[in-house]
């Protein structure tokens, strides 16, 4: 036998596969398909990560902070003051809203809804 018999031989048998059985070789390939590519998958996930490298820059001020206008933003506002122990009347007046009785009874129902949730949950 050489390796030409051996060649025609297995040529033979492929035709046979392919023409009465396309089933079974469809099915053969795939699984050669799947194999092949769950070796490249695992080839991948097992490579040794490379390094990455940060660059960080200092941060030097040479100019003072500028902040932009932004509707959110008050123009009073600064992200960067010293503020003092506590408020004046005026700042009590512009910055803080007096809960009233509507609002109070919302946030009882909240907070009882939450522990309603909380202990229920518990149980």
């Amino acid at each position: 036998m050489d390796f030409d018999e051996i060649t025609e031989n297995a040529r033979d048998k492929i035709d046979e596969l392919v023409h009465e059985k396309p089933h079974i070789f469809i099915a053969i390939v795939l699984i050669i398909v799947l194999f092949f590519i769950g070796l490249v998958v695992l080839a991948i996930q097992t490579s040794p990560k490379k390094a990455k490298v940060k660059h960080v820059a200092e941060f030097t001020a040479d100019a003072p902070v500028v902040i932009p206008d932004a509707p959110n933003v008050e123009k009073d506002y600064y992200q960067f003051r010293t503020t003092p122990d506590k408020w004046s009347s005026s700042d009590v007046d512009k910055w803080f809203t007096y809960p009233d009785d509507k609002i109070m009874k919302e946030l009882e129902k909240s907070n009882d809804a939450l522990a309603d949730e909380i202990t229920g949950a518990a149980l």
